[in-house]
């Protein structure tokens, strides 16, 4: 999703709820390979959102980090019938399945392999 699509639906007051998971990072790169590169400047997307509003919108924002701030921010979502709500789920930077980290783990030695040279 891009800035301008959420823009729009700013301006043509479009009732869509956005869930934007925010695991502050590139977990999946972290399991890969990690290192200092990966450590992100962590943006405030619920207070992004808002930036859309101009003079006149009513783009709602929220973060959550529980299960019942997710439920009261769903409700509230729910109820702004004259624009888009994000809503932002922090969830650990850790967090991630199992079969993603020996997924990482493989795809890091792919990534040690040296060359194939052609004959």
């Amino acid at each position: 999703m891009t800035a301008q699509e959420v823009s729009l639906m700013v301006r043509l007051k479009k009732p869509i709820i956005i869930f934007l998971i925010n695991n502050f990072g590139y977990t999946i790169e972290v399991e890969i390979h990690d290192g200092p590169y990966n450590n992100i400047k962590n943006w405030n997307y619920a207070a992004l959102v808002e930036a859309f509003n101009a003079n006149d919108g009513k783009a709602k924002g929220f973060q959550v980090r529980t299960g019942a701030e997710l439920a009261d921010a769903i409700e509230k979502a729910n109820s702004n019938v004259e624009g888009p709500t994000l809503i932002e789920i922090q969830i650990n930077r850790d967090d991630c399945t199992n079969e993603l980290i020996t997924w990482g783990h493989f795809v890091a030695l792919a990534n040690g392999r040296p060359p194939r040279l052609s004959s």
